[in-house]
């Protein structure tokens, strides 16, 4: 049984039916000419750790939604290194379903109850980077750009955390290695989203 094959089930067990279309959103896209769905797939939170070396295609895929996100804000690589530290930090790059730390959700567990959207908005995968950047409409906390609008003259980490607002401040700089790591393998095929 291959690892999709094993994904599709896991998820169709945990989180009900899904359709064929829905498991093609989940293939790593390969080339600049990523399509990318709205169709965003989720999954249990799981805190096992986080290996750059080791990623599933659930967070290479996050990873590389990511960067083409910043790339159509026309955003380079320091503002995307911060972005990724965060989703790292705070979802291990996986888009997660269930609200498991009050009422967070998405790549950057965000809360409804502070501002940053719906239910559904905080685990849509393109409204949650933008409110996490300072382009979501539809979110009210400042985003990066209002917080740090020099933020490529910040620590990344201390960047991450004047959006964030973590009791685990220390955690975001951790991960700038993991980042800049992905920023290598990915940023020179994934094409801007600005969908």
């Amino acid at each position: 049984m291959t690892a999709l094959t094993r994904r599709r089930l896991f998820t169709a067990g945990a989180l009900g039916a899904f359709t064929l279309t829905g498991a093609a959103a989940l293939a790593t896209p390969s080339r600049a000419e990523d399509v990318w769905t709205e169709e965003f797939m989720t999954r249990p939170e799981n805190r096992q750790g986080f290996d750059v070396n080791n990623m599933d295609d659930w967070q290479t895929a996050n990873a590389r939604f990511i960067i083409a996100v910043c790339a159509g804000h026309d955003l380079g690589p320091s503002a995307t290194r911060i972005a990724l530290i965060t989703a790292i930090v705070e979802s291990w790059l996986y888009n997660y379903e269930p609200a498991v730390d009050a009422d967070s959700g998405g790549l950057f567990q965000q809360r409804p109850s502070m501002g940053w959207g719906t239910y559904d908005e905080v685990r849509h995968k393109k409204k949650a980077i933008d409110a996490f950047l300072g382009f979501g409409e539809h979110a009210t906390p400042p985003g990066l750009i209002q917080v740090a609008p020099d933020y490529d003259q910040w620590d990344p980490g201390v960047a991450a955390q004047s959006v964030q607002v973590s009791a685990h401040p220390e955690r975001y700089g951790q991960q700038v290695p993991a980042a800049d790591a992905l920023w290598e393998r990915h940023a020179h095929d994934v094409a801007p989203f600005r969908g």
